[in-house]
């Protein structure tokens, strides 16, 4: 697999305001801090902004996690692959200039994206309510929703939606996150930096029911080989459109973006690479 593009480890330690429980019980770590960070910019600067700034740059820079497979992962090359993966380089190509990610903790792209340090967001970016708030989409290019995942032996869960007095699981940041404070009634919420971290814990016991995206919960289990068997329960719950997040009021950006998705979907290549990588 070619590389799609330099990969650049940023050191996101941001002291989120949410993780000093300021923020409400339904909004994420990553909104709370978003929106705070929306309102101190008002112009882009040295790193993002209009069209013409990145073309004199030739580089566009993406913020991402690299641990939502199929999504957005480092492969057994260090390399990262998947379907936002090969979308950023096709908005990178149209732009005419290199491709440069900036992988860091969910939790905090939004939050970098709006302080300059990148020019877009790919991690499976769902368009819920709260970054809404603080953020545009592109035009979709797939959606998913919220599911229970549990060990095989596991009879007791039968929705995502029946949380109650359980011990859950999510991605801290995630969309997860937010749809399993909506829904609350759960006993304790540990979060996790990625899936595996998640999931290991899953099949130690320490938490009953992994809250997660779908696309990652099918792809996670039929790529999983070790250990007690998992499956998902219940029915797809809040199913959200996923698209690049793109800072408010960069409306020539956007439009490049949308063109991307756009020509994708009409000449099918769209649809080839949901094929290629997302589990049925």
């Amino acid at each position: 697999m070619k590389k799609m593009g330099s990969v650049v480890i940023l050191a996101m330690l941001l002291l989120l305001v949410s993780a000093c429980g300021s923020k409400e019980a339904t909004s994420t770590p990553e909104a709370s801090t978003a929106s705070q960070s929306a309102k101190e910019s008002t112009e882009a600067s040295t790193q993002g902004g209009t069209v013409d700034e990145i073309k004199k740059r030739g580089k566009l820079n993406i913020g991402t996690s690299g641990t939502f497979r199929p999504m957005t992962f480092m492969d057994e090359k260090g390399e990262l692959v998947g379907v936002d993966i090969e979308i950023g380089q096709k908005i990178a190509e149209k732009l005419g200039v290199e491709l440069e990610w900036s992988v860091g903790n969910l939790a905090g792209l939004i939050p970098a994206m709006l302080a300059d340090k990148s020019d877009l967001v790919m991690f499976s970016t769902t368009m819920n309510p709260d970054r809404l708030e603080v953020i545009d989409f592109s035009e979709e290019y797939t959606s998913l929703g919220t599911v229970a995942v549990v060990k095989e032996s596991n009879t007791t869960v039968k929705d995502v939606t029946e949380l109650d007095g359980l011990i859950i699981g999510v991605i801290g940041g995630s969309g997860a996150q937010s749809t399993a404070e909506g829904i609350g009634g759960y006993k304790e919420m540990k979060q996790y930096p990625g899936h595996g971290e998640a999931i290991a814990d899953l099949k130690l016991g320490r938490i009953d029911v992994y809250v997660a995206g779908s696309i990652a919960a099918y792809d996670f289990i039929k790529h999983d080989t070790g250990g007690e068997k998992l499956k998902v329960v219940g029915q797809h719950y809040n199913e959200l459109d996923i698209g690049v997040g793109i800072r408010k009021n960069e409306p020539e950006l956007k439009a490049v973006v949308d063109s991307v998705i756009q020509e994708m979907k009409q000449d099918g290549s769209l649809q080839q690479l949901l094929d290629k990588w997302i589990s049925k």
